[in-house]
């Protein structure tokens, strides 16, 4: 499962990719730190994984979102992962609308967060 970290905290990059390191068929192709960075990496392979966050350095988590879902995303839309500090409900309700499969909170859901990404990696395997 090839997977897009969209997050400009670069802590919490490194925590990530080291955690989830050790799931069986994951891969990390690509970092961003920006909206317009991100979207970048968007245009140039597929990604079955997009790890957002939703406050970026530049720009939000919800443009590389909506980037997924235009007419001219030249791939097949990826798993799409909210993971923020602003789990507002306005950000859910925007979250839901962009059809975002799961939404969690960085400071309260984060061990669960993990789970469902190597779960859904697990599902992805097997599918594939």
């Amino acid at each position: 499962m090839k997977v897009l970290l969209v997050e400009d905290s670069v802590l919490l990059r490194e925590a990530l990719t080291e955690i989830l390191s050790g799931c069986p068929g994951l891969s990390f192709e690509g970092v961003a730190s920006t909206q317009a960075g991100a979207i970048s990496l968007l245009q140039q392979k597929p990604f079955d994984l997009l790890l957002v966050d939703i406050e970026l350095a530049q720009g939000t988590g919800f443009e590389v979102i909506k980037a997924t879902q235009a007419d001219s995303y030249p791939f097949k839309r990826p798993l799409c992962v909210v993971l923020t500090n602003h789990a507002h409900n306005q950000y859910r309700e925007e979250a839901k609308k962009l059809e975002v499969k799961y939404f969690f909170d960085k400071s309260m859901d984060f061990e669960l967060a993990i789970e469902t990404i190597e779960a859904e990696t697990k599902k992805f395997i097997g599918a594939h």
